[in-house]
């Protein structure tokens, strides 16, 4: 029995009428099992009487092909240009709200060759725990996997002290730190105790050196260099955090929203299109099936409701596994 089909008896009011009555599995755009070369003679019968009309193609959460996976693991999606735009206002509202001056740029790398997500957010989970909240209220994460698989964080954090007052930038990248203040060496002194007892090794915490814009579009770009050497164990890992603080006024964007452009303006209207064929062909199958007395029984989809009622029928997944077929839908 396909995930589909399990899925439509799971939320379907008439579950056992449609497991007695044994039919077939729903179309699937992504398996080579459909509907339509072994349809049997009761489903044919039933297409007929509906005047022959084809089934829209559409698939369930179904596991994709092992390349397909990988070729999209280093693909920067939608999703990616978001979570990088969100950054860049972030960062832009958090040095705007606490100064240029009280922001740092901190990285972290791991004393050993770490590249498990799993591990690597379990020894950040036990740093932010234990020493980031008392030192560093207020945070944002990037996580980048390097060339060579190694996992390792940026941060800007926000410093209680001016870390930038006399501070000769030249000078620093030459390694002589004689213009660095007291504040920021006390920093440093406390980093370097305390990163070995959460499993990292080199840390390196420098006053911001450019303006909030120019700082906010070079955070951003890590999210582009993670994704480029992404591999399978990285899928799902939350390529930005933030500090767990309610109170932070300072956090001003997410990524749940749709850009706006030519591009995402013909997206809803091929998804409008594709779900008004999808929603008529549940339709016509349960009312010729006999599984719905009336028209009354079936909640037809609506703009409130439509994503609800997908991710009953297709699976939480179902605008990324049929989003080939709603781009090829006609206008």
């Amino acid at each position: 029995m396909s995930a589909l089909k399990e899925s439509l008896l799971r939320n379907d009011s008439a579950a056992e009428r449609l497991k007695a009555a044994g039919r077939k599995s729903l179309p699937c755009l992504n398996r080579n099992i459909s509907i339509r070369p072994g349809i049997d003679d009761a489903s044919a019968a039933n297409e007929a009487a509906a005047g022959g009309k084809v089934a829209p193609v559409f698939s369930s959460s179904e596991v994709r092909a092992k390349s397909d996976k990988e070729a999209e693991l280093n693909e920067f999606t939608t999703a990616h240009r978001k979570s990088a735009y969100a950054l860049e206002l972030n960062t832009k509202a958090l040095i705007d709200r606490f100064g240029i001056d009280h922001v740092g740029f901190m990285t972290l790398t791991f004393a050993d060759h770490v590249t498990c997500p799993s591990e690597a957010q379990r020894r950040f989970n036990s740093l932010r725990t234990n020493f980031l909240k008392h030192h560093y209220k207020h945070y944002i994460r990037v996580v980048e996997r390097t060339k060579s698989g190694r996992i390792h964080y940026h941060l800007l954090v926000v410093c209680k002290d001016n870390i930038r007052r006399g501070l000769n930038f030249r000078q620093i990248a030459a390694r002589n730190y004689k213009t660095a203040n007291e504040a920021i060496k006390r920093h440093w002194k406390n980093l370097r105790t305390a990163m070995p007892k959460y499993g990292f090794g080199r840390s390196e915490l420098m006053p911001v050196k450019t303006n909030s814009k120019g700082l906010a579009r070079y955070v951003a770009k890590y999210i582009g260099k993670h994704i480029d050497s992404r591999i399978s164990a990285d899928k799902g890992v939350r390529l930005c955090q933030t500090s767990q603080d309610k109170q932070s006024k300072w956090k001003i964007a997410t990524s749940n929203f749709q850009f706006a452009s030519p591009g995402s303006k013909l997206w809803r209207q091929k998804l409008k299109n594709w779900i008004i064929e999808v929603d008529n062909y549940l339709f016509e199958r349960h009312i010729i099936g006999g599984y719905y007395r009336s028209q009354t029984d079936y909640q037809f989809m609506t703009q409130e409701n439509y994503s609800e009622l997908l991710t009953q029928r297709l699976g939480s997944k179902w605008a990324y596994t049929n989003r080939q077929t709603i781009a090829a839908m006609p206008i």
